[in-house]
């Protein structure tokens, strides 16, 4: 008996000085897990404060804590999202370029600091990626959709927008979306039929991307469009009544010729002019009229502001010539004739342009025009971004190899006559 109690009180000694040690260890890991977590308290909050919307209070906490931690990622990327909110998108961008992107919601957001810049190829392929994670995401789908409108991208928009629409609550705002896309496509009957859901759906067009007057507009034009002016009259009028404007009052006019009013024609296109003297349209439809009855002194009349317009406007130039033929004015016809064809030529060139972009809108040449078209915009950083997705072999054209001078160098871009397209 003695044996045993004093084997038992020999071995109980380290026995208890293991304990006391991992106590000890685990009262230290304690100690510093919560000044860790008491340290970290303003990382938190900062979350919580973006997550309630106040993006100010959460760059305010997160500088706070980067005082002391200058490199912490965390830390970085919560001031980063807190700067997107904020519209201090470039300062964002840099952050995230420097950092990288730990979370969806970091991609998300890096995407949007990148968007708000306007730099769509970047935030498109960033967008893409946070699809992948968050399939589901409204937002998400929706930013993708019209950033890749923006890059001329119709095809994968249209899917995009498709995606969207399937989103629970989103139907409305998605056929919208799909409807303009087709339109911009030049795909009338797939608008057509995209704006009639739309309006089946919600059919006074409210709470939708677009005020209730221009879906009506969009609509109604397009019915005019397609020779369907008895269609498109009662969409139109709903139009004006919403929003009274010298497009629709156009649109009414050119709908009430085409259903034989000529009267009600005219009276809409003064109106329109009334509402909007430097409305082109209603103006030029308005000396047309006057030509056809020969009274060349109206057609003066309405035609007389428009001089400055019709050195870039094909259509208002070729009036100009007619009244210069009516009125038998040797001068003015030698002015306006020449400027005519070639304002004509200039025209049918640019829809041959846009016809190639649509046609093949990954194509290098394609590519290219899309760089041009965002630097004569302003937009260098999208022009750059574009152009290295045009082959190095292409630089033996002469106008890829122009414009990757004016690009690099923000100076004259070269002439798109330079592009080899044919003209129909």
């Amino acid at each position: 008996m003695t044996r045993s109690i004093f084997v038992s009180t020999t071995m109980g000694r380290p026995v208890r000085l293991l304990g006391a040690v991992a106590a000890a260890v685990g009262l230290a890991a304690a100690i510093a897990f919560g000044m860790q977590w008491w340290g970290e308290w303003p990382l938190r909050s900062a979350e919580r404060e973006l997550a309630g919307g106040n993006a100010r209070r959460a760059v305010a906490l997160a500088e706070y804590y980067l005082e002391r931690h200058t490199d912490d990622g965390v830390a970085l990327a919560l001031k980063a999202r807190g700067l997107v909110d904020l519209g201090e998108a470039r300062t964002a961008a840099e952050i995230y370029e420097q950092i990288g992107a730990a979370s969806a919601a970091d991609i998300h957001a890096w995407a949007k600091a990148y968007l708000l810049q306007e730099s769509w190829s970047r935030g498109v392929q960033l967008l893409k990626q946070y699809v992948r994670m968050r399939p589901d995401d409204a937002d998400g789908l929706y930013e993708l959709a019209t950033s890749q409108a923006r890059l001329g991208l119709f095809t994968d928009a249209l899917d995009a927008a498709r995606r969207y629409a399937a989103q629970p609550g989103e139907e409305s705002q998605g056929v919208l979306l799909a409807a303009i896309l087709h339109h911009d496509m030049k795909d009338r009957e797939a608008a057509e039929a995209a704006f009639a859901r739309v309006l089946e759906l919600v059919p006074d067009a409210t709470g939708l991307q677009l005020p209730p007057a221009e879906v009506f507009l969009q609509y109604g034009t397009i019915l005019l469009d397609r020779g369907d002016a008895a269609a498109a009259l009662p969409w139109l009028e709903k139009s004006r009544g919403a929003r009274p404007g010298g497009e629709v009052l156009y649109c009414l006019g050119r709908a009430r010729s085409q259903l034989g009013d000529q009267e009600g024609a005219l009276a809409a296109w003064r109106e329109a002019v009334t509402l909007d003297p430097r409305g082109v349209s209603s103006r030029e439809a308005l000396a047309e009229g006057a030509l056809a009855a020969g009274n060349t002194a109206e057609a003066a009349e309405w035609l007389g502001p428009l001089e400055g317009v019709a050195t870039e406007r094909p259509e208002t130039a070729f009036l100009l010539q007619r009244l210069a033929a009516a009125r038998k004015d040797t001068a003015a016809f030698d002015r306006w004739k020449p400027m005519a064809d070639e304002l004509r030529r200039r025209q049918q060139r640019v829809r041959a342009l846009e016809q190639l972009i649509a046609g093949a809108p990954s194509s290098p040449w394609a590519v290219a025009l899309r760089s041009h078209r965002f630097a004569a915009g302003g937009n260098w950083r999208e022009a750059e971004d574009l152009l290295e997705g045009v082959p190095s072999s292409f630089d033996d054209e002469p106008f890829v190899a122009e414009l990757r001078e004016a690009v690099r160098t923000h100076g004259a871009l070269p002439s798109l006559d330079g592009v080899p397209v044919e003209i129909k």
